[in-house]
């Protein structure tokens, strides 16, 4: 049974990870089993983040190939708790079961978070406002550098977001089919246009040996970096980027516009261009 206080906002996502598409198990990039339950708690924790929200206890169903054995089950369970403990939150249950040619790994995940309009309620990719300032946490581009399987879940970030920002955030997003998806996602959503300054985007470590034109489509389309992706009130987000003490680097790297149908990137040189419609296209590898 679950009592909730009615003060409080509930949030619940269910989310899943699955080889082949999330993840593979050979060759290279191979992600161990405690990597896979860590992706899938901690993926499905970032949409709770990007609510402005925090978890409260998660249940998982995992479905896993016949040839892995009691170990490789094991490890996947330690890197489920891992991200709970990480975080505070329980594992409340689940289901295990095998078959089939492929592990898939499903998470629920409840999350509270502040119901009153004043503190801004659950953040939603609705809401966004001509002028509001474009951040984002952390760096972009990295998954093809591993990121994709080590990730933390900016749930902490998002915590002293509110704390600090209150109703100011408008619209919230967290970035997992590339950059140019997902803030097509809140422009859509909030029936907005955005110009993002190419100049201003904080590149991954993994990027620094990419030639600058592949590094910026990998930031893009890539996907699954996990940040937060968010429109601020502007004169707010120049308080938070001042203030701004969190190990997690905070950056704005755009304004939201209010036509819909104008979504640019500025570049170098000033010359603006068509923000392109591209992101991580969760299709299984052949």
């Amino acid at each position: 049974m679950l009592h909730w206080d009615a003060s409080r906002a509930l949030a619940y996502k269910t989310d899943q990870v699955v080889e082949n598409i999330h993840f593979v198990l050979n060759g290279a990039g191979a992600a161990t089993p405690r990597q896979v339950g860590w992706k899938a708690m901690a993926k499905t924790g970032s949409d709770i983040a990007a609510a402005g929200c925090w978890p409260v206890a998660a249940t998982v169903a995992a479905h896993l190939r016949p040839d892995l054995d009691d170990e490789w089950a094991m490890e996947l369970y330690d890197g489920l708790v891992a991200c709970c403990r990480r975080f505070n939150f329980a594992l409340a249950g689940g289901d295990l079961a095998t078959g089939g040619a492929a592990v898939h790994v499903a998470i629920s995940m409840l999350g509270e978070g502040p119901k009153d309009r004043q503190e801004g309620g659950p953040w939603l990719r609705s809401g966004a406002k001509p002028g509001d300032a474009l951040l984002v946490t952390g760096s972009l581009g990295g998954s093809r550098g591993g990121k994709h399987l080590d990730f933390t879940p900016r749930l902490e970030e998002a915590r002293e977001l509110r704390q600090k920002a209150g109703a100011n955030v408008h619209a919230a997003i967290d970035i997992s089919d590339g950059l140019a998806r997902d803030v097509g996602h809140l422009c859509t959503e909030s029936a907005c246009g955005v110009e993002i300054d190419r100049t201003a985007l904080p590149l991954s470590d993994s990027l620094k040996d990419v030639p600058p034109d592949e590094a910026l489509q990998r930031v893009l389309g890539d996907g699954e970096d996990f940040e937060l992706l968010l429109a601020v009130e502007p004169a707010c987000a120049e308080q938070l980027l001042a203030s701004w003490h969190h190990a997690t680097p905070l950056t704005r790297i755009g304004t939201i516009l209010p036509e819909a149908d104008r979504r640019y990137i500025r570049g170098t040189e000033g010359k603006v261009e068509p923000l392109p419609d591209i992101g991580y296209e969760h299709e299984t590898a052949e």
